[in-house]
Formats: structure tokens, C-alpha cells, sequence
């Protein structure tokens, strides 16, 4: 069953039916201020980081799910009538309600009882608070007498303790109405601000207030929850509306919320605005702010402009990469929901969404750095910003924080492929800039002192030295990039042929960035080339290479296994890592679609384990054909997709991206958002296979991002220009992509006459015939390229 669909220009998905198998969710943000807004107005909000500057609750895995959120109930004062703008939390009439995600606002549709109304979420760039634009509009013949009553209810300060502490935490909130300003203001007198549980006496206050807001005169409030809902009740059918009274009291401990009542009249045809605004103010303006701050967006004029610059901002960023094929699914995905979502993981992390509760896990240097390739091309000085930063998480000896939170609080972990990935996000921020000036910049280590970056990079060399076992692979420690391999090593530590291929693979980069500086580091190219000899003199098993070596050289991912006899990332990264045996690395993939393809895609493992396994971990653990247990993991599915095209397979490329697209499978049986990727989709391994789970924070949008243009359209920059080299399904005859670099827009039209999948004729830059695949730099602001495709 469909549950919505892409506007034409494909900028908007509309849910047409509200009542959609998982909360359906969107993020609205503009740096400092976070909210998550669902299809039914269920979601969070937080004020930079979600354990410590938590505003608003959302009960993870509560019965109803997705509660509670941003809500507006309208009251029919005549008949009696209660619904909500959303469909939840009332749940009247599910047919009336239409939900519109956006690039950076959602806005929800309805008409019950003969009122239309359109209710819009966003986040202003430049102000840190949420605004509820709603327009109400009399569709009757009769005058309505409404009552609209805002809901939020407040977490204030740190999202743990508000959980496991609640009944302690609950004696520190402040919450009270100013009728003068027309706005409730709440905050909280003690705040922890350690990352874990700990019940640790700061001695300190929140540092916000938070205020709730809106445009007309607020006739009643409430502070209380119980009040407001009553007992035994919950949000679908609140007790202080049905009876209309509402306390008008504040109150200084317990459950807190912000309900706002305001009373209109509509005459016949008669459409009013009712702009609700929830934000912060530091506490140290607030005495100068708090009268002046709450009403800044109080005018339709002054929202409308707010919207046009947040969509502005959006449009702004995809057009750097822009691309026309013959599919117009893919161009949708390509050009602005992959690049969308994206953008998202590098701004949110993966510490907030349906699935993660923002009180645990921080920053992940491996995502982290990950995400950097994400905003190099449309955003270059956030990336320079982001590598100083996961800089600053780096020790001198090139181990890093695994996860780490805003200020630097960190978690030592052993896990073996870490700190390479820096590698990668400084030398393509460098390619795509020609910024070379970052290898000077200074950060801090985190331990003593502190180096340039060039000194970081070459840290991550002295982790790699210290970090191989006597046959110069990796020691796989607590886990590679698959954290499930957790306990494969036993007392010898194993060894990770993955990493190994990663570890080439990254030296290559940093090898190729020495190179182009003229810097000569043999030590670097002799490291990289015994571990890539390593590799093949021990990991070949015959039609693949083994994933990793356990307690006494015991193999996994192997034939001689009953389960995990085939891992998908030691068959992709052979060709990525460019290890010099190109009939192991066709031989690899061609095992991989052999072995671990499927009508849903390809499985990160199979066959699934069955059977605990104490010497191979987590993984063994998980019910057979979900998460890292044979399911279809889309992230490193990705890197599949970038091999076949390194191998010049633009066929089988192209058909595993086309699988892996979200609004592939029916939602009943996806379940999750059909228009971004999630983390994982259960294979055939399980008795219920095609369900997606652990949607939007994920590395698979960056990575999709980036192979979809720089190998399937196959424009990718080096340091030296854009190269020019697609590999893509033989059937295109023609396609077009628009790509910024370096302050110059190239329009490059393809064509491919003989219908091959890889390969050059002729390029024609500006009219010129060109030697070579890579363009020259252009000075101009457009340059045109013609690319003829053939044998």
C-alpha cells in the first residue's frame, strides 16, 4: 500500500494517509535549534546537543508510538467538537489529514467540521526557536466561535536524568505565565551536564529559558500536565478541554507543559493566522531579551520571509550537483533527497530520530568523518570547520574518541579503523577546493600539545604502525567498521582483512595528497604495500577474501564456515583499495552478487548466523537477516555499488542503486520513510523479509550521495580538475549533469551512441577537443563540456 508520493517537481513528499506504519519524520534545524517533526506532529526538540539541551519529551517505543509533539487542538465552542491539526494526537477523521515534508519545514493539511487548516513547522535560520503557523479558515455557512490550545511539554536540560531521574528531576522546573509579554517561560534550577547517568551534583542551573508564545491574547494556560490531561488520559482527549478549564497557575516542580488558549471568531469564509513560537533565550540576555524576543515572528509577513530564506538556503545547496537522466525516480533521489538527507546526518549526527533518543551515543568520529564528504561540494567551509574539529578528538599517537559529544567528552574504544577515516575527509575537502591551506591550520591534540593537521594525518600513520599483527594486518580489536564483530580476536586480538583493505586504501589517498605536495614519506608507500602484500599472500579463499581472522587464525568469511561464509566488504574493497590481482577482485564481486545479492538487495553477510558464537560476537547474537546479521545494510552496499563502477560495470552498478531506493518495496512491508535511506532492510535470511529500520541516521545518504555522481555520472574531482568518467546502465543514450568546482558551474552533457557501459571517445570542453579525462580548471562562471561515450 502507497502512503504518499513525490510532488512533480519532486521537492515535497505528501502523505496522503496519516496513518502510516511508523511515525514518517522530517527534521527542521537551522544549527543551534533542532526539532523533529513526524507526519502526525510527534517529535523532539533541542537546543544544540540532545542530552544536555533537551527542550521538549518524546517517549521513545511508547503505546500510542510518536508522542508527544507540537500539538494544536481547536474546540468547536458551540457543538463541542475536539480534533486536532494533526491527525494525532486526537485521531479524528484520518482521511482529512495530508502531511507535506519540505527541505526543512512540513506542513499539515486538513478540513474537519467544515474548518480547513494548514499548519506549518520550520525553523528560522537566523532566530532559535520553532514556529506553528497555522491558517484556519470557516468553510461553513455559520459563525464559529474556536478555541485553539498550543501543547508542548517540556523536558528542560538534560534528556537522561529527565528519564531515569524523572521523580527527583522533576522538583527543579520553573515554569510560569507573564501575561504582559503574553508567553509562558520555563527553565530548570539544576542541570547536569555529564554525558552519562550520573547523579552528580553540579551545583549549577540550565542555562536557557524556554519560551511558548503566540500571536493572539492568550486567554487561559496551564503548566501542569496532570492538570491539563487529567488521569488516566492521554493526549488523544485532554480533560482540561473537555471541561475548559484550565488552571491558569504555575507551578514550580513536576510534569511541566505549555498550554496557550486562545478564542476566535470566524465569519463565513473568513481564513485567520494563529502563529504559535516555542524557543530559547540565554539566561544571561534574558532580563534584556524576554520582553522583545517571543513576539519577533508574530507577523504572517515577517513567517513568509523566514520560509523563503530556509527554502532559499536548501536550493542553494543542491545546486552545486545537479543531474538529468532517463529515470526520473533516480534524478528525485539524486538531486534532492539523497543529497537532503545527507546534509541531515552531517548536521544532526546520529544522536536524535524515531530510533535514537539522543541520550547516549554523541558524535562517532567514523560517521563524523564520513559525513565531511557529504557538504565538500555545496558547503566547503563547513567541512573545513567539521575536520578541525573531529581534529581535536585525535591523541598524538593517531587513536581517537569513538564517540564524543560537543565539548570533547569522549570514549576510548579499540576499535581498528577509526582514525582513517580523517584521511578521507581531508583529502576530498582538498580536491574539491584546492584549499591546501587546511594542512596548516593548528588543533589540539587530545591528550598533550597540539599539531597541524598535516601532523594529524600523519598520526594516523604511527596508529597504523602500532596497530598490525606479526602477518601486518590489522589487530581487529573491539570491532572494524562493523561493530558486531566484537569479540573475533580472543586473546591474540585477530586480525581484520578488512582493515587491512581500508588501511591501503586510505594510504593511497594520503600517498596521492603527499605526492601532489612533492613530499616524499617512503615509509608511508612501503607501510601500504606490505599490508596490500599481506592481504593477497593470506586472505585469498578461492572465489573471495575472508573477512577477518579470529582467536588462532581461525577464518571467518570463509568457505570452511557454516554461517558468515561471505562478508560484503572484503569483496568491495579490494577493488576500491585498487589491489593489484584484478581477477580476485572480479572474482570477488562476482561472488558477492553470487553469494549475497537478493531481489532486495545485497546482504551485508550470509549465510545468517544461526547458532551463538562467542568467539565472533554481537553479530551472532541478532535474529538471523536483520542489522549486522545478513541483512541488506545499505551503507556498505554502497561501496559495492563504487567498486562494479571502479571495474567499469555500470549494469550491475546501476541495479543494485536502483534496489536500494527507498520507495522500492511496499510500505506496509518497509514500514519506514519511503524517501530517505534507512540503516538496514531485513533480507530473506528472515521469515519477514523487506522491513527497513533505523531510517535517516545513517552513512548510506552521503556515501549514495557521492557515488551517484562521482562514479555512476562519474564527474569526481581530483586535485589536478574534474574528472570525467561515467559508468553507467548501457540503455542511457543521453544525460546531463550541472556541477559546481571551484567557483565554476560545468554543464556536461553526455551521449552514448554504441550503448556502453563504460568508456570515451571524445570530451569537448567549451568547443575544444580535450587529451585526457580530466577537465582543465575554468576561470569562466559556466563551462560547457560534450562527452561522447564509445568503445
Amino acid at each position: 500500500m502507497n502512503y504518499g508520493y513525490f510532488s512533480k517537481d519532486g521537492k515535497e513528499y505528501i502523505i496522503s494517509n496519516a496513518k502510516t506504519p511508523t511515525p514518517w519524520i522530517n527534521y527542521i534545524y537551522n544549527g543551534d535549534y533542532f526539532s523533529t517533526i513526524s507526519n502526525n506532529a510527534g517529535g523532539m526538540s533541542y537546543f544544540k546537543n540532545p542530552l544536555h539541551g533537551r527542550i521538549t519529551r518524546y517517549r521513545i517505543n511508547d503505546v500510542p508510538p510518536d508522542r508527544p509533539g507540537k500539538y494544536l487542538y481547536i474546540k468547536d465552542n458551540d457543538s463541542g467538537e475536539l480534533w486536532s491539526l494533526s491527525w494525532q494526537p486526537v485521531g479524528k477523521n484520518c482521511d482529512a489529514y495530508k502531511t507535506i515534508h519540505g527541505f526543512g519545514y512540513t506542513r499539515i493539511e486538513s478540513e474537519i467540521e467544515e474548518i480547513k487548516s494548514s499548519v506549518l513547522y520550520f525553523v528560522p535560520s537566523d532566530d532559535n526557536r520553532e514556529i506553528w503557523k497555522s491558517l484556519i479558515k470557516n468553510n461553513s455557512n455559520k459563525v464559529r466561535h474556536l478555541s485553539v490550545y498550543g501543547y508542548v511539554e517540556f523536558a528542560l536540560g538534560h534528556g537522561l536524568i529527565d528519564i531515569i531521574n524523572q521523580c527527583d528531576d522533576q522538583h527543579f522546573n520553573r515554569v510560569h505565565f507573564d501575561k504582559n509579554i503574553n508567553s509562558i517561560f520555563a527553565t530548570k534550577t539544576y542541570w547536569v551536564t555529564q554525558s552519562n547517568g550520573t547523579q552528580q551534583q553540579e551545583n549549577q542551573e540550565w542555562d536557557q529559558w524556554v519560551y511558548f508564545t503566540v500571536n493572539h491574547p492568550v486567554v487561559k494556560y496551564e503548566t501542569l500536565r496532570e492538570r491539563f490531561i487529567g488521569l488516566y488520559r492521554n493526549e488523544n482527549n485532554p480533560e482540561a478541554i473537555e471541561t475548559g478549564n484550565l488552571s491558569c497557575k504555575d507551578t514550580d516542580f513536576g510534569n511541566t507543559v505549555g498550554v496557550l488558549q486562545i478564542d476566535i471568531e470566524l465569519q463565513p469564509g473568513e481564513t485567520k493566522d494563529v502563529i504559535f513560537s516555542l524557543g530559547v533565550i540565554p539566561k544571561t540576555e534574558f532580563e534584556e531579551k524576554k520582553e522583545s524576543v517571543p513576539g519577533l515572528f508574530n507577523d504572517v509577513d515577517v513567517v513568509d520571509s523566514a520560509l523563503l530564506n530556509v527554502k532559499a538556503k536548501w536550493d542553494s545547496f543542491f545546486k552545486n550537483a545537479f543531474a538529468v537522466t532517463p529515470d526520473d525516480k533516480v534524478n528525485t533521489f539524486m538531486n534532492y533527497w539523497i543529497q537532503y538527507q545527507a546534509k541531515v546526518a552531517f548536521d544532526v549526527g546520529r544522536v536524535a530520530s524515531f530510533y535514537y533518543w539522543g541520550i547516549s551515543r554523541g558524535f562517532g568520529f567514523r560517521d563524523t568523518s564520513q559525513d565531511v564528504i557529504a557538504v565538500t561540494i555545496s558547503e566547503p567551509q563547513k567541512a573545513y570547520e567539521r575536520i578541525l574539529f573531529i581534529a581535536r578528538q585525535m591523541f598524538t599517537d593517531g587513536k581517537v574518541y569513538h564517540h564524543f559529544y560537543n565539548e570533547g567528552e569522549g570514549e576510548l574504544t579499540k576499535h581498528c579503523d577509526d582514525p582513517l577515516w580523517f584521511i578521507l575527509a581531508v583529502t576530498e575537502y582538498i580536491k574539491e577546493t584546492d584549499d591546501f591551506s587546511i594542512l596548516e591550520e593548528k588543533a589540539p591534540f587530545a591528550d598533550k600539545g597540539e599539531g597541524t593537521i598535516l601532523d594529524h594525518l600523519f598520526a594516523v600513520v604511527t596508529f597504523v604502525k602500532n596497530n598490525l599483527t606479526k602477518h601486518n594486518l590489522p589487530v581487529f580489536g573491539r570491532g572494524d567498521w562493523n561493530d558486531t564483530l566484537d569479540f573475533i580476536g580472543g586473546e591474540d586480538g585477530g586480525e581484520s582483512v578488512w582493515g587491512a583493505m581500508f588501511y591501503v586504501a586510505m594510504l593511497n589517498k594520503l600517498i596521492e595528497l603527499l605526492d601532489h605536495m612533492k613530499i616524499i614519506r617512503n615509509d608511508i608507500v612501503e607501510l601500504r604495500d606490505t599490508i596490500r602484500k599481506s592481504i593477497d599472500e593470506f586472505c585469498w579463499d578461492g572465489e573471495w577474501y575472508v573477512r577477518a581472522f579470529g582467536a588462532k587464525g581461525k577464518k571467518v568469511g570463509s568457505k570452511e564456515n557454516k554461517y558468515g561464509k561471505i562478508f560484503i566488504n572484503t569483496q568491495s574493497w579490494p577493488a576500491i583499495a585498487d589491489l593489484p590481482d584484478k581477477r580476485r577482485l572480479l572474482s570477488s564481486l562476482d561472488s558477492a552478487k553470487k553469494y549475497l545479492d537478493s531481489e532486495i538487495g545485497p546482504k551485508i553477510c550470509a549465510p545468517a548466523y544461526r547458532e551463538i558464537d562467542l568467539n565472533i560476537g554481537l553479530i551472532t547474537r541478532c535474529v538471523a537477516g536483520k542489522k549486522e546479521n545478513a541483512a541488506v545494510f545499505n551503507h556498505p552496499a554502497t561501496w559495492l555499488i563504487q567498486a562494479e563502477c571502479m571495474m567499469g560495470r555500470g549494469n550491475q552498478a546501476f541495479e543494485y542503486f536502483k534496489k536500494l531506493l527507498p520507495n522500492r518495496i511496499d510500505s506496509d512491508i518497509f514500514q519506514a520513510e519511503p524517501y530517505v535511506y534507512s540503516q538496514y532492510i531485513t533480507s530473506d535470511e528472515h521469515s519477514i523479509p523487506g522491513k527497513a529500520s533505523h531510517s535517516w541516521q545513517t552513512g548510506t545518504a552521503s556515501w549514495m550521495y557521492r557515488i551517484s555522481f562521482d562514479y555512476i555520472l562519474g564527474v569526481r574531482p581530483t586535485y589536478a580538475g574534474l574528472l570525467v568518467d561515467p559508468v553507467i546502465p548501457s540503455e542511457w543514450k543521453t544525460f546531463r549533469v550541472e556541477r559546481v568546482f571551484r567557483g565554476t558551474k560545468y554543464i556536461i552533457e553526455v551521449e552514448n551512441p554504441e550503448a556502453v557501459e563504460h568508456g570515451l571517445r571524445f570530451i569537448y570542453v567549451d568547443g575544444e577537443l580535450i587529451r585526457g579525462n580530466v577537465l582543465p580548471i575554468s576561470k569562466n562562471e559556466i563551462c560547457n563540456v560534450k562527452v561522447v561515450m564509445g568503445n
